[in-house]
């Protein structure tokens, strides 16, 4: 294929139709190959398709009692992590032992480390509440902060300075 640019251009046009040939030939074998699969579907027995049903059902099952498993731990909610678990925010609780008893749980996990007193962290809490009931295989829960230098007094910190410092979180908000 001649561009009529000279033989520099030449060169590169020609490596590119190359490549853009050899690019529609494994898009053209791969359809082909659908193809191939479908026909062979149509020609199969009663017998095939009752057990390429049996399949395709038994697979369902299993990924509905897999949500089912994950909607029970927590999943496809956002919500502060001791409320998830049981406890309660405002009257103290070991945040770090609700942190790994939950991580255990979960094979994916979101944690979002707030201070009420952050705006952006409200842009996060938004989101966050937005993306947890699409993804139900990812437990999303956050972890308030505010008061993890006060355990002392039993506030809502009591294990979250430990998380803090061992996570390295230095700044609000972080997701892990």
């Amino acid at each position: 294929m001649d561009l009529g640019f000279g033989n520099e251009n030449q060169i590169i046009g020609d490596a590119t139709a190359s490549t853009i040939l050899r690019a529609t030939q494994a898009q053209e074998a791969a359809l082909q190959s659908e193809l191939s699969r479908y026909d062979a579907l149509l020609e199969s027995t009663d017998s095939e398709l009752e057990a390429l049903r049996e399949r395709r059902l038994a697979q369902m099952k299993q990924s509905a009692e897999q949500r089912r498993k994950w909607l029970e731990n927590g999943h496809g909610i956002y919500a502060d992590l001791l409320e998830s678990v049981g406890g309660s925010a405002q009257h103290g609780g070991d945040v770090a032992k609700a942190f790994f008893e939950t991580a255990k749980k979960s094979n994916r996990m979101v944690v979002h480390f707030h201070r009420p007193t952050t705006r952006s962290c409200d842009a996060f809490h938004r989101a966050l509440a937005d993306l947890a009931p699409k993804h139900p295989e990812t437990r999303f829960v956050k972890i308030n902060v505010e008061g993890c230098d006060d355990v002392r007094e039993g506030g809502s910190g009591v294990g979250a300075k430990y998380l803090v410092e061992k996570l390295g979180v230095v700044v609000m908000p972080t997701l892990l």
